[in-house]
């Protein structure tokens, strides 16, 4: 474990129990559809109260700018929850974008997703000489879609 601190979601005591949104009693996230809509018609979400969603900032202001131009100028762009690159900044790097192997398997099928594995080192640094450290690289494919 690098650092687990968890985040709690405000959302228990602004009342939203008065007007009918359904939280997550454990997490106090909101669950919503693929819309940022949540159980009550014309109440939307976004943000890190999203319930199965990521907590990332910049996200969060992209599914904000996406909902309001849906809402007042017509557009019908959704935000993409899944392919969205992260990384973690320790001195032990990691970067993800997409399904993990166990979302793909879930949601495609295990007969579905092929797996490949991958060590390198990157260009970068070749020049400072640096240790034989490696790079792992793991992609994870839905053969159904090439």
């Amino acid at each position: 474990v690098l650092l687990a601190i968890g985040r709690d979601a405000c959302t228990r005591k602004i009342g939203l129990d008065k007007v009918g949104v359904k939280i997550n009693e454990k997490t106090g996230k909101i669950p919503v559809n693929d819309e940022e809509q949540t159980n009550v018609p014309y109440i939307y979400a976004v943000g890190d109260i999203l319930q199965d969603k990521l907590e990332l900032t910049p996200l969060a202001i992209q599914a904000g700018r996406l909902l309001v131009q849906r809402l007042y100028a017509g557009a019908t762009s959704k935000c993409d929850y899944v392919n969205v690159p992260t990384t973690v900044f320790t001195p032990l790097e990691y970067g993800a974008c997409g399904y993990s192997e166990e979302a793909a398997v879930e949601k495609f099928g295990e007969e579905n997703i092929e797996v490949y594995h991958s060590h390198f080192w990157p260009l970068e640094w070749t020049v400072p000489s640096r240790d034989n450290n490696k790079c792992y690289a793991k992609i994870i494919c839905n053969i159904q879609d090439n």
